[in-house]
């Protein structure tokens, strides 16, 4: 019986050096999450949060043959809202038939099907982080970055790395995210981009959708627009978005115009 009790005081505590930073938005449910999953991939060492946003927190993680990951956990509380589950999800064909009943099961979608866009990405050669692993709330994705240390985002970048160049880069990854990897990002801005070496990746598709969803083409041309806003105001040349759109297969998905009309 002492010598249960040890081994369990002993993995306890072998559990909790996991973790360099313990994070009070962390609920029991997933920390015991984490643990599962750092046994799974081998990760030695989670660490505090590098970013944070409206749906989730992302945490650099480290194996114990050196490699990083990204871990990106959901938040259980507050989640993305229905409004955003139907103009995101709920039109989207490949999850037609889901049926949700719990806001964890909702969370749970997102955290899928960002992980099915980012293989879609991957398989397609656009510049995005590679999919690890998903489970339950939590994403694990290639680290962007060094040494636990992320990547700038393109909002961040110095001033004279802000070329036409770069600018071309992205479009460039736009192009193949629609016409290979039949997604559009949703929400593209200088925000979810970041910038390494000189590439571009493209960052945060959870609710990205397929190029049949019913507003693809809207969502499209707003993301091209905040691309060229953004560097119109750096004073880069930019491509009108009409003449980008007439390169994408989008525009010609059968039945968009269809889908737009009947909202």
């Amino acid at each position: 019986m002492i010598d249960g009790k040890k081994r369990k005081e002993e993995k306890r505590i072998k559990d909790e050096d996991l973790f360099k930073v313990v994070d009070s938005t962390i609920d029991s449910r997933t920390y015991l999450s984490l643990i599962q999953i750092a046994r799974r991939l081998n990760i030695k060492e989670y660490y505090g949060a590098i970013s944070s946003g409206k749906e989730a927190k992302i945490y650099p993680a480290l194996t114990r043959d050196g490699k990083w990951y990204a871990v990106k956990i959901y938040y259980v509380s507050t989640a993305a809202s229905k409004r955003a589950l139907e103009k995101y999800t709920l039109g989207d064909p490949r999850f037609k038939d889901v049926k949700i009943k719990t806001t964890f099961q909702l969370i749970e979608i997102w955290a899928r099907k960002e992980y099915k866009n980012l293989a879609r990405l991957s398989e397609a050669g656009v510049s995005a982080p590679k999919p690890i692993y998903v489970f339950r709330n939590i994403l694990v994705m290639e680290f962007i970055g060094e040494e636990g240390v992320r990547a700038p985002l393109l909002k961040e970048v110095p001033e004279e790395a802000i070329t036409e160049e770069l600018y071309n880069a992205i479009i460039t990854e736009v192009e193949k995210m629609v016409n290979l990897a039949h997604l559009v990002h949703g929400d593209l801005s200088e925000y979810n981009i970041m910038v390494w070496d000189n590439r571009p990746y493209i960052i945060d598709v959870s609710q990205s959708v397929d190029i049949e969803h019913p507003n693809a083409l809207e969502l499209l041309q707003r993301d091209l627009e905040n691309i060229n806003r953004f560097f119109e105001g750096h004073g880069v040349n930019v491509e009108p978005v009409e003449d980008i759109l007439g390169r994408l297969e989008i525009s010609n998905v059968k039945g968009n115009d269809v889908y737009n009309s009947s909202g």
